[in-house]
């Protein structure tokens, strides 16, 4: 791994949820691969044309600045493949203020580091998702 591998992959995904934030689609999509594969909720997205047309949703719920801060970021980085995670607040559309997980996963191609794999999650609540030692303090978050 080139010494400089971990700070472009954290950029990457840095200036990704930056550009969220500033509303920027070419941003957005701009280090993600044509093949790209999502998990989001409730949906799977696969290819960026679909991946573009989410964010179609997302911005028409806008209600007011957008923001989509990381938190807790944490970049494993090999010769040639990466995951970035994190937590992210988001404010600014009809769901109001939450943190979600997300997982990014990156691939090298030709010296460029590009987005393969998104996982945005959050945390089940329900009693047949939840170990019965932890309800008790998840009835309370």
């Amino acid at each position: 791994m080139a010494a400089d591998d971990r700070q472009q992959v954290t950029n990457i995904v840095c200036e990704f949820l930056d550009a969220v934030s500033r509303g920027d689609r070419k941003s957005i999509l701009a280090h993600h691969d044509d093949k790209l594969l999502m998990f989001d909720f409730p949906d799977t997205v696969r290819g960026l044309k679909d991946y573009d047309d989410t964010w179609d949703f997302f911005f028409d719920s806008q209600r007011g600045p957008i923001t989509f801060e990381p938190e807790e970021l944490l970049a494993t980085v090999g010769d040639r493949v990466a995951f970035v995670s994190c937590i992210v607040h988001c404010d600014g559309t009809t769901a109001g203020s939450f943190r979600f997980r997300l997982t990014v996963g990156l691939v090298k191609c030709d010296g460029e580091w590009l987005i393969t794999h998104e996982h945005h999650s959050v945390p089940a609540k329900e009693d047949t998702f939840v170990m019965p030692d932890k309800r008790e303090a998840l009835s309370h978050s």
